[in-house]
């Protein structure tokens, strides 16, 4: 085993620390700057309120978010997709709209593999840490799956739910969906053309913060979040005249080849959800007279998993090692999380049979918050 210690580039045995105050665009990765919404806090909703009704005041009153995008391009949607989001001290509420022309679902089993079916899906990270995130996903039978995921599966995470474990990760008090097409015998019926289908859900936050560290949200505090609608192109079987499968993705990065469409909130660069340093950013707040606020988190932690992508490429180049030196990641900085060369950046490696890094990024566009990020994706940030 060996273990390297670097301040900012190691150079001929000398320690340069770089403390750059200047906020250069590619340090502040405002071009990535994820999509943000502000969700007020609300007394009109329970989870026995729900019915799938978004023409209520409690609904009406709030913006919808952006139309959802394709994951990975930048080809407009055929279908749009949009939500809303509430909150009170017990529940964290999410509402979606999804315009749906031949609303179909097949799934029936609680925690079964929704996506499998045309669903929509929400995942929440309450401690922006990418461990212990917690997903859902439901399709318009209102069959619902439940997870938690310790880190993302590219890091060795697992799911816990009980598809995989028989006392498997459920949310405690329970969750409530509701599920609502219109109109309601278009619902696996191709003589009826739908027009859409809605969500309202209940998220209890007692179980979104598990695991998690975080404190139950307060006004001003801020989570990741992401939304994602799964779609699959259907056709008409002759012979029982029900829906079916015909896979031919029109908005990802091959249209017509045999997949389903993904289409999120925010997008996420490449055909992958368990990315949540990309998710969209959730603030919590009491009155709507509150509007957005920067999150000033962003340029550290994206400079800090900008040396994460770099050393998992330097590693895969070099027998699974990581390495110490900045330098030597530079050659392996990528979009969309470029190196910011000019930040103060500490980096703790070692390789061997368990090899690892650790690195302390401050972007200068940020320098007030100092991110933390290991080789296993976890993230936190502290007043430097």
């Amino acid at each position: 085993m060996w273990l390297l210690f670097a301040w900012g580039l190691l150079a001929d045995g000398a320690l340069i620390a770089h403390q750059g105050n200047q906020g250069h665009a590619q340090c502040s990765y405002s071009a990535i700057y994820p999509e943000q919404y502000v969700a007020y806090k609300t007394t009109q909703l329970s989870p026995e309120s729900l019915t799938g009704n978004l023409s209520r005041e409690v609904w009406q009153e709030v913006a919808w978010t952006k139309d959802f995008v394709d994951i990975s391009t930048h080809t407009t949607p055929a279908l749009q997709t949009r939500a809303k989001i509430r909150w009170d001290d017990s529940f964290l509420y999410v509402a979606a709209e999804l315009e749906e022309p031949k609303p179909w679902a097949t799934l029936r089993e609680h925690d079964s593999v929704i996506f499998h079916d045309n669903d929509f899906e929400v995942f929440v990270d309450a401690n922006a840490t990418t461990h212990y995130y917690k997903e859902f996903e439901m399709n318009a039978f209102n069959t619902t799956w439940m997870l938690v995921l310790n880190k993302p599966y590219n890091d060795g995470g697992y799911e816990n739910s009980t598809r995989v474990f028989p006392n498997g990760w459920t949310m405690q008090p329970p969750l409530r969906s509701v599920a609502s097409v219109v109109p309601p015998d278009a619902l696996n019926n191709p003589s009826k053309q739908g027009n859409h289908w809605t969500v309202e859900i209940a998220m209890p936050l007692a179980s979104l913060v598990q695991e998690t560290g975080a404190a139950l949200p307060q006004p001003s505090t801020f989570w990741r979040i992401n939304f994602s609608r799964v779609q699959w192109h259907l056709k008409v079987n002759p012979a029982t005249g029900k829906y079916e499968k015909n896979a031919s993705c029109q908005s990802c990065p091959s249209p017509g080849s045999p997949n389903e469409d993904n289409w999120v909130w925010s997008p996420q660069y490449e055909i992958a959800m368990h990315l949540p340093e990309r998710w969209g950013i959730l603030q919590f707040e009491d009155s709507m007279e509150t509007g957005a606020s920067y999150y000033q988190e962003w340029p550290s932690r994206s400079a800090a998993m900008a040396i994460y992508y770099a050393q998992h490429a330097y590693a895969s180049d070099h027998g699974g090692n990581y390495t110490a030196v900045l330098a030597e990641l530079l050659p392996y900085s990528s979009d969309p999380f470029p190196i910011c060369s000019e930040a103060e950046t500490f980096i703790t490696a070692s390789g061997g049979e368990h090899s690892f890094f650790e690195a302390r990024v401050t972007s200068p566009a940020a320098p007030q918050y100092t991110a933390t990020v290991r080789n296993d994706r976890f993230l936190v940030v502290a007043a430097s």
